[in-house]
């Protein structure tokens, strides 16, 4: 069977798109190639075919070239589509039109996230916010079937009465550790540095590593590129004399996922905070599970997400918003404790082999898009 994956704002190495359902795909024998916008070839290794679109940082001729897609999608005369943009769910419209099924893979609560973008004017917010619920439930009444990263999205998304599956963004369990690894006195953060994430507050820890202060000894490494205008420098100027010293590593841009991963091994504790609103508390933070296949020791802003799924005995620590003062106060406690903090970070490796790995969500993954594929999209 073929079957094609369409993104417009992900790159062709996606974790989730590429190294998790793509290799899934390909695996049970599938013939799967990726659609998506990108000026530099990806190595292929998988046997997974890339078919490569400009890259335009403009948003609007993104949006405008989507055209692309359509040409392109049609080309492959897939059997099914997974598209995982809503902003290119038009393209899965079209397709079905020309007897095409289509999945919609929904990653986030999206009326939600773009409707806050700083790009969209405050008086149009609420607008924007309809237009892309009409616009995804649109979509997804089209589709022949939907997977989400999360609860909420699958939830808000019934309504459209299509068959669904509810798919974490959990590592896979290869990416677990057998055992606990040595660890560094390394307090880490990977991702995207924003200020929704406390990105400026966590730098702003970097201050405590002072000799002498509450967390003299350790070092900090904040891994990822800034987002938001202006906010680099807000962020540079919370690090202070640190944003030079060897204590803090803070490269301002992506590191290379296989890199991150094993500077994460490294660490002890891992950070992932969020300003705790209704439109983050559904979101469900796959960083926090990476952390934990690592032995890496979550410190991470409690959300509603969480209740019933993951909770303190599964190895996370859990805090309110982003408590500085509660935070240094977990490290030291944690360091002043070997035992607790080995029997903790066991406790993450566990609940990943265990529990909150890709494997065992995702097992029925495979037989839900054949199941799609065969679905009569006139």
């Amino acid at each position: 069977m073929r079957i094609a994956m369409l993104t417009s704002t992900h790159p062709p190495l996606d974790v989730r798109i590429y190294h998790k359902e793509a290799v899934d795909l390909a695996n049970e024998g599938h013939d799967v190639h990726i659609i998506a916008m990108s000026n530099d070839a990806p190595p292929n290794e998988t046997g997974i075919n890339f078919t490569l679109l400009p890259l335009y940082q403009n948003r609007f001729r993104r949006v405008l070239a989507s055209f692309l897609f359509k040409r392109a999608a049609l080309a492959l005369d897939a059997d099914v589509y997974v598209i995982h943009d809503p902003e290119i769910l038009h393209v899965g419209r079209w397709l079905k039109k020309h007897g095409k099924p289509f999945i919609f893979d929904a990653f986030e609560p999206y009326p939600d996230f773009i409707a806050e973008k700083d790009w969209v004017p405050r008086p149009l917010k609420g607008i924007v916010k309809k237009l892309v619920a009409c616009e995804e439930m649109r979509g997804a009444k089209a589709s022949s079937g939907i997977i989400s990263a999360m609860r909420e999205n699958d939830e808000r998304l019934s309504p459209a009465g299509k068959p669904s599956m509810v798919l974490h963004n959990y590592p896979r369990i290869g990416a677990a550790v057998e055992e606990l690894p040595p660890k560094d006195n390394t307090i880490i953060f990977v991702g995207v540095v924003m200020a929704v994430r406390f990105g400026a507050e966590m730098l702003s820890l970097s201050r405590h590593l002072a000799d002498g202060g509450a967390l003299d000894g350790w070092k900090l490494q904040i891994l990822g590129p800034v987002y938001g205008n202006g906010y680099l420098e807000e962020c540079r100027e919370s690090a202070g004399d640190f944003i030079d010293s060897e204590r803090l590593y803070f490269p301002e841009k992506f590191v290379p996922y296989c890199e991150a991963l094993s500077m994460m091994e490294r660490a002890k504790i891992g950070l992932s905070f969020i300003v705790p609103t209704k439109k983050y508390n559904q979101c469900l933070s796959g960083k926090i599970f990476d952390y934990m296949a690592k032995g890496t020791i979550p410190i991470t802003t409690w959300l509603d997400a969480y209740d019933g799924i993951v909770s303190d005995a599964d190895g996370p620590i859990f805090v309110e918003g982003f408590d500085e003062r509660r935070i240094v106060e977990i490290i030291r406690e944690l360091s002043a404790d070997k035992d607790a903090m080995r029997q903790r970070a066991e406790a993450c490796i566990r609940s990943v082999r265990e529990k909150f790995n890709w494997e065992r969500d995702a097992r029925d993954f495979p037989a839900f898009v054949e199941k799609c594929a065969r679905t009569d999209a006139r």
